[in-house]
Formats: C-alpha cells, structure tokens, sequence
C-alpha cells in the first residue's frame, strides 16, 4: 500500500467539509415528515418502556433489528425539526472529514482533497443529509469509513467494532467484510498479512447481520435472494451506475422531467471522460479499486434501488467512486482545456450547484407534503374520523425522496394520530 501523509493541512481537510454544510444548508429549514416523526415517536416511546428494546425488538425504520439507530433517534428525539436536519448535516460533514483521511493514506492529499469534495457534493446525498429517516445509511457509511481507517492504520479492536456498529445502525453494513478482503487483496498481500483482523472482523459482523435477519419483521422481498430479486431492478441500475459517477440528474425523473433528461445526457459524457482518464491513469489500479468498492456496496440494495428512488442507498457506494475520481487527479486531462487545478475546480462547482438546486428543491417538496398531511389530519378531525384519510398520491416529481408515490413517506402511520412535534 502506498505510504502518503496523512497529516491535516488545515485548507485540504476544511475545504471539503465547508462544501458538504454549505450545499445542504438548505435543508435545515425543511419541515419533519411523517415518517420521520414515526421514528422518533418509536424510539422514545419504546426505550421509555425498557432501555434495552432497541436490542430485543426490529426498531428503526423497514421493520429491521437497528439498535444504534434507536438510540441516536431517541437523543433528538422531541428537538425542534431544525435541530435534527443540523444533526444529520454535521453526521454528514464528519463522514466528508473521515472519508478525506481515509482518502489521504491511499493518494496525495490534493487528490484527497478532490475526491472528499466531490463526495461532499454528491447530488444522490440530498435524502441523506436532509432526509432525518436517512440517518440509517449515513451513520452506517461513517462506522464503515471508520473501519477502513482503523484497517488502514492496523488498528484491529477499532476495526472489529467500527464494523460491529455498522451492521447495528443497518444490516447492510455487512459489506463491510468484503470491502476490507477487496482492500486486502487490491494491496498485494492477500489476506496472509491481515489473516487475523479479517477473521476477527468476519466472525465478529457476521453473526450481527444473521442476528439481524432472524428479528426482522419485513416482507421476504426485502432480502435479496433468487426467489424474491425483481429482474425490473437491473434496468435501473445502468441509470444509478450513472448517477454514482456524474450526479447531475434523478433516475427515478427521467420519464417525467425535461431536466433529468438533460442531466442524464450531460452524466453521459461526463462519464465518457471519467472511462476515457483511466485509460492513461498512473494510478488506475487505485481507479479499478473504487469501482470495485462501489459495486459491492450496491449488490445488498440493488433489488431495492427502485424504491422512491433509491437516493440514500447510494451513499456508500459513492465512497469507492470518490476514490475513483480522486485517483485521476494530477495525471492530465484533455489537451486544448483549462488548466488542470481550474478544470476540477470547475468539476466540484457543477456538482455543488447541482446539489443545492436540489436542496431546495427537497425543502420546497417537504413543505408542500406537511401541507398536504396537515390538510388531510384537518379534514379528518372536521369528519370525527378516528384515522387520518389517505392523503393523494403525488407525483414523483414532486415527492422530496423522488420517488413514485406516497408510499415511503406515509406507510402505516396516517392509519392513527400521532403527538406532534
């Protein structure tokens, strides 16, 4: 493995996570939605109950054994909705800080620098950052990259427990395992030299994600196996394979808005020049790495990518493509263009951009679902009804995790009242 340093200059490490604060800042305005009130009703009504539920009982969101998740719900839980978007926006600017160390023992820190800030950027992490119900993939992408920190430094207690607490803020943490052997194998040395840490690792994490398994209560699809996998998700992965590269456009639009399918074109040739860089890149063994590491992130959630668009599932699979773009730095770009540092500069600002459209964008959404919500509970205690009516089905569009429909938004929660925030 290369020996890059690792100590922070204060512009490199600082320049990405002010980019990851300042195009989400948005965000922190945008009202709670009812899913998210449902989480943290959960958690503080069923720890009150018994500290411990979270272990014994499938709590944090999809019916999944999530006992970290409860419990960090349950700390904010009753906060003003302010407070907890500026919760997952400083979650969200330290995974940037974690992910650019990381960066930086694999690559020259200008590199890192690159490649944290267009992580920090990513159109994809608007439901992360601004989604209190997307807690779940973030936490669960910052105890992985403390993972690969700890590998990186031959840290092996860290290691073993960073890669417990992912699978227990989300079972798909589990990829942990098969990151840290790809890591093993991209170095040359197989796992003869990190035999024992990944054995401690496996048998440590394996048995989490098996226990997790057993106490979940959701439906069989949820898992992916042959007989369950939807053959439709495969047709949208081309379109998320994009995106991962060139966030400049939303699946789950391109049927329905003019400017995904600009995007979408504009991703394409993006994408071009990241396939045609690699072809005389330095160092594209660290390329091939990050592509690496981004299909097996996607592989546990690619039969579910399709669910409202998919947005927060694609939040680890960036880490290896940010990898991948940092790994062009510094080898070139095509001749008869701005000079190299400008034309990345440029790189980040379009992706920046993109991301606080999209901001806005969610704030706006949310704010027109509460009003749609808050009609409908109006409605419904004018009626005398004991439940809230079904709200209308919006279209995707229109829907702050954009995606299809009502259906993540409003599961089985408009079905009673609940407190308030």
């Amino acid at each position: 493995m290369p020996a890059f340093p690792t100590h922070p200059g204060p512009l490199h490490w600082t320049l990405p996570v002010l980019l990851a604060i300042a195009v989400f800042l948005p965000l922190i305005s945008a009202p709670l939605l009812l899913d998210e009130r449902v989480l943290f009703f959960e958690a503080r009504k069923f720890i009150a109950l018994d500290p411990l539920a979270p272990w014994q009982l499938p709590l944090g969101g999809s019916g999944s054994w999530r006992p970290l998740l409860s419990y960090v719900y349950w700390l904010d839980s009753g906060a003003p909705a302010w407070a907890s978007h500026a919760l997952n926006l400083g979650l969200y600017a330290l995974l940037v800080a974690g992910l650019w160390r990381w960066l930086c023992c694999r690559l020259p820190r200008t590199a890192a620098t690159v490649g944290a800030a267009l992580f920090a950027a990513h159109g994809a992490h608007v439901a992360n950052a601004g989604w209190v119900a997307g807690r779940a993939d973030l936490l669960m992408t910052l105890a992985v990259v403390g993972a690969l920190l700890a590998w990186e430094g031959r840290r092996g207690l860290l290691c073993v427990l960073a890669a417990c607490a992912a699978v227990l803020f989300k079972e798909t943490g589990v990829v942990v395992v098969p990151l840290l052997a790809l890591l093993a194998l991209a170095d040359g040395e197989g796992l003869r030299r990190h035999g024992r840490l990944f054995a401690l690792v496996a048998c440590a994490v394996l048995p989490l994600f098996g226990l997790s398994v057993s106490l979940a209560e959701v439906a069989p699809s949820y898992w992916p196996s042959p007989t369950s996998f939807d053959g439709g998700a495969l047709l949208l992965l081309p379109a998320f394979a994009l995106e991962l590269i060139a966030p400049l456009f939303r699946p789950i639009g391109l049927g329905y808005a003019m400017a995904d399918l600009l995007g979408a074109l504009a991703a394409l040739v993006l994408a071009a020049v990241f396939v045609t860089l690699a072809r005389g890149c330095a160092r594209r063994n660290t390329w091939l790495l990050g592509l690496g590491m981004a299909a097996i992130s996607l592989l546990p959630v690619l039969h579910v990518l399709g669910n409202d668009g998919g947005q927060w599932y694609l939040l680890l699979p960036s880490l290896g493509i940010s990898l991948s773009w940092a790994a062009l730095v510094g080898d070139g770009l095509p001749r008869g263009g701005l000079p190299r540092r400008a034309q990345w500069f440029a790189l980040i600002a379009l992706f920046a951009v993109f991301s606080c459209w999209q901001s806005l964008q969610w704030r706006v959404a949310s704010q027109r679902v509460e009003a749609v919500v808050s009609e409908a509970r109006r409605v419904s205690a004018e009626s005398g009804a004991d439940a809230v009516q079904q709200p209308p089905v919006q279209e995707p569009r229109q829907w702050p995790h954009m995606g299809p429909s009502f259906c993540c938004g409003l599961p089985y929660q408009v079905l009673e009242e609940l407190p308030q925030r």
